[in-house]
């Protein structure tokens, strides 16, 4: 006899008081539009037109955006070699995020290895806008 009961409160307990819905499927639903915005003219700098310079610049009155700093790392021993160019290629990218038109104090430091990295080249220069051209 208190199996029986034991077997109904469980049977009570287990089928409570739910109110799902076996027949609603999630992905039926669709998701909201999102209007687009409709945009006049963008002008965006390519990297290929940024400038750059050991010294400053002397001929040109220019705002300066601050420093950009980059780095190029070889993680393993069988990878290739960080060269330069790509450290201009990551300094001049970073330049058009700022909108920078050249940089000057152009530096180049080989890295060692650390326990991050096995070797790599790190790139600093100061964003410069050019205010008249």
């Amino acid at each position: 006899m208190k199996q029986w009961i034991a077997m109904m409160v469980c049977l009570g307990f287990f089928s409570g008081c739910t109110s799902i819905s076996l027949n609603y499927n999630f992905w039926s639903q669709k998701a909201p539009e999102t209007p687009m915005t409709a945009v006049s003219e963008v002008k965006i700098a390519q990297p290929s037109t940024v400038l750059m310079y050991d010294l400053d610049i002397s001929d040109r009155p220019y705002t300066n955006l601050g420093e950009v700093s980059v780095s190029v790392t070889k993680l393993n021993p069988w990878g290739e070699e960080p060269t330069q160019a790509q450290v201009e290629a990551k300094l001049k990218d970073e330049a058009v995020k700022k909108g920078a038109d050249a940089l000057i104090y152009v530096q180049y430091t080989k890295l060692g290895a650390s326990y991050n990295r096995w070797s790599g080249i790190e790139g600093k220069a100061q964003a410069v806008k050019f205010t008249r051209y």
